[in-house]
């Protein structure tokens, strides 16, 4: 079932404050706290939604890293899945064009970096890594894109498979 607009001002109060209460959020789109309760619960059931902490690692004295990896010889599917069990990698996604998977980690240090590296560079089928040393942040983790018509779905297109 795709979003629809109540979905979408629900995700962005939530993204606003996480902990907001569903009362206040009722009162502010207008509708029950039945309904605010039901809508998060499909939300959160369906994947749509997760409800986190977020932090800046920079501001915690972590290194915070973006990479691009070619693959060869191996899905990127196949690959993506395995890099998942890393624990400095917070995020991993199929890409399109020059490189075929995107990374976010948060090394400790260069050390730890280095060791991430290594760990990428045995995984089976990584042929290449392009990195990004981030040095500061300035947004993250907005969900501002899904105002009003920007990230719908296209009609006709189905969710993608993991």
């Amino acid at each position: 079932m795709a979003a629809d607009d109540l979905d979408r001002r629900l995700v962005e109060l939530l993204g606003e404050d996480g902990r907001r209460a569903y009362t206040d959020i009722a009162g502010i789109v207008g509708v029950s706290e039945a309904t605010v309760r039901a809508r998060i619960q499909r939300l959160t059931s369906n994947g749509t939604l997760r409800i986190v902490a977020l932090c800046n690692p920079l501001t915690l004295g972590h290194q915070s890293v973006r990479l691009l990896l070619g693959v060869h010889g191996v899905t990127p599917r196949n690959v993506a899945k395995s890099l998942t069990s890393l624990p400095m990698i917070g995020h991993v996604a199929l890409t399109s064009g020059a490189h075929d998977i995107y990374l976010e980690a948060t090394p400790r240090d260069l050390g730890q970096l280095a060791d991430l590296l290594d760990d990428i560079r045995r995984t089976p089928g990584v042929a290449k890594i392009d990195q990004f040393v981030l040095t500061r942040l300035f947004k993250d983790y907005s969900w501002n894109g899904l105002r009003d018509q920007s990230g719908e779905r296209a009609v006709g297109s189905g969710p993608s498979a993991p």
